[in-house]
């Protein structure tokens, strides 16, 4: 189990990774912000050597990927796909059904990696990201699906 200090360094070290991913836009998550969710006994991560992570929110019978990021210095490298299956895992422990997430539609290789992972387009929410001042991209939402 984490103490408090151990989760605000962890929690300073996914912002610094976000961050990377993100940069400057208003997607980007503080310290503060994932220092709340990791705190949060239905939200579970995962995270590789400063490498990259993923959180998780589980709610009765679905979870939602919240959020994930892979240093860019570490992406096409399978990290991004290993922190996944291994939240996959973690969840299909539990008593989830489905897994929702939502992506950019502009994050072709994060479409990829969630396809591969057996993730399938299920919806879409109109200029829901803000990238810039004057750009919005749409996010498309989807789910995998544990049990048959």
């Amino acid at each position: 189990m984490c103490n408090k200090n151990n989760l605000e360094m962890l929690a300073k070290s996914f912002a610094v990774i976000h961050k990377a991913c993100f940069g400057n836009t208003s997607t980007k998550f503080s310290s503060s912000f994932i220092l709340s969710l990791i705190q949060n006994p239905n939200v579970k991560f995962i995270e590789q050597e400063q490498k990259g992570f993923c959180l998780a929110r589980l709610s009765d019978v679905e979870a939602e990927i919240i959020t994930m990021g892979i240093k860019p210095e570490f992406q096409q490298q399978g990290i991004g796909y290993s922190i996944l299956i291994r939240i996959i895992q973690l969840i299909r422990k539990t008593s989830c059904e489905t897994i929702f997430l939502e992506v950019a539609s502009d994050n072709i290789a994060g479409i990829k990696l969630y396809s591969k992972a057996g993730f399938n387009r299920c919806g879409i929410r109109k200029n829901y990201y803000q990238i810039s001042n004057d750009k919005k991209v749409d996010a498309i939402i989807m789910k995998k699906i544990l049990v048959e």
